[in-house]
């Protein structure tokens, strides 16, 4: 099926192939095929062979990795206009490090790591952008590792509002979060209980207001003084605490 005007500007203007040339870009554009996945599809399991990485047309992807005990340990919830499994072409065993799963009907658009590898040994203005893409999702996941390792589940709870941040002119913010809040307690590590408690601390230290997925953040500046401590204040300052994608 040839792919419609809307999903090859979409394509176009994503990081990972705005750079390459125009041979390159419509060798590629040919190359993609679209999938649709229903709600809680599992799309990839771990440890499948990988050929193909995808860029989110619509709707939500799960990642998440399945324990030695059977317990499920989400990694990263993937959004509309953005990618995932990209940095699976670059393993000497190609296969995939996580589980993927619709959290709601999916369009996915897949390109094949072979043909993009080829481009990019030919491109390497486009490699020094993957590899800036690359860097800042690893730079967000050892930002979760020691956020889970050191903090308790409202120093969690707190920074994870102030990443959904996205006006940080204002000390001030009203925030939609657009994942369920088991979702979201099980990206923390927390049971569905303690994210409750931890909404509940903040919110009877009156450093957020909610009402069902809204929540106010009076001031950001006491939210991250009182539970994230001062080096994380002038991190987001500084613009070093990423804004989520979710």
């Amino acid at each position: 099926m040839a792919l419609t005007k809307e999903q090859r500007q979409m394509i176009l203007n994503h990081s990972l192939f705005s750079h390459f040339t125009p041979q390159a870009q419509e060798e590629l554009l040919a190359d993609a095929q679209v999938r649709d996945h229903p709600a809680q599809a599992l799309i990839q399991r771990q440890g499948d062979p990988a050929e193909r990485f995808y860029l989110v047309q619509s709707g939500k992807v799960k990642l998440f990795r399945i324990s030695a005990d059977g317990k499920e340990k989400v990694v990263e919830i993937i959004t509309a206009g953005n990618t995932f499994a990209e940095a699976v072409m670059f393993m000497q065993k190609s296969v995939f490090p996580v589980c993927a799963e619709a959290l709601e009907p999916v369009k996915l658009i897949g390109f094949t790591n072979r043909l993009m590898l080829r481009h990019l040994e030919q491109n390497p203005q486009t490699c020094l952008h993957l590899l800036g893409h690359m860097s800042v999702r690893l730079h967000q996941r050892l930002d979760e590792l020691e956020n889970l390792t050191l903090q308790n589940a409202t120093q969690r709870l707190a920074l994870y509002l102030v990443s959904q941040v996205r006006d940080r002119a204002s000390d001030s913010a009203e925030i939609e979060l657009v994942l369920p809040k088991s979702l979201i307690a099980a990206r923390l590590s927390i049971k569905p209980e303690t994210f409750s408690r931890a909404i509940a601390n903040l919110r009877e230290r009156g450093l957020i207001d909610s009402r069902a997925r809204h929540i106010s953040i009076p001031s950001i500046t006491n939210l991250l003084d009182e539970f994230a401590g001062g080096q994380q204040h002038i991190e987001y300052k500084a613009g070093l605490i990423a804004t989520d994608n979710h």
